[in-house]
């Protein structure tokens, strides 16, 4: 391709019949204006494509990143449910052993307290039946004829003493 510099340096060889060296010069002047446009316009536009290819390039490398990095993203995700996932079944577990013992170990209190309540009431029992039993010989006891009185008896004790008494007085 030619350049401004090319055309403006280019001269041609007149002949005695040649074209009129002025128009000649006028329109060399004005391709060379336009050519000079025209070239100033073609390498402006090819520095824009270099500049547009390179963000073409910068924008597809940083699409690559950033592809990478979804999909590292959807990864660390997809383990982070998994574990987590994991890890709520074993709490899950966890919790329902813990309920287990702690149900054993609920019904094992209630069995010992039942068994502690039955032997209070054999206790109760037996201690009514003992304190029945005192009652009966107490009353047997107290109906028997050591503790019965007979008042004519003493009456007659009565009198003896103060027989007695009277006859102690008069010796």
């Amino acid at each position: 391709m030619l350049t401004p510099i090319e055309i403006q340096n280019t001269t041609f060889k007149t002949s005695a019949s040649g074209y009129q060296r002025a128009q000649v010069e006028q329109f060399r002047n004005q391709v060379l204006e336009d050519y000079e446009a025209l070239y100033r316009q073609n390498v402006e536009l090819n520095d824009k494509i270099a500049t547009l290819a390179d963000r073409v390039q910068y924008y597809s490398s940083m699409e690559k990143s950033l592809h990478k990095a979804l999909v590292l993203a959807e990864k660390s995700a997809e383990e982070t449910k998994r574990a987590a996932e994991k890890q709520a079944a074993s709490i899950e577990q966890e919790a329902r052993i813990q309920a287990q013992i702690i149900l054993s170990d609920a019904r094992r209190e209630l069995y010992r307290l039942h068994d502690q309540t039955i032997k209070l009431m054999q206790q109760y029992e037996s201690y009514k039946a003992q304190f029945s039993a005192l009652m009966d010989a107490q009353k047997q006891l107290l109906q028997g004829e050591a503790f019965t009185l007979d008042v004519k008896e003493f009456e007659a004790y009565s009198e003896y003493l103060k027989n007695m008494e009277n006859g102690k007085q008069k010796q």
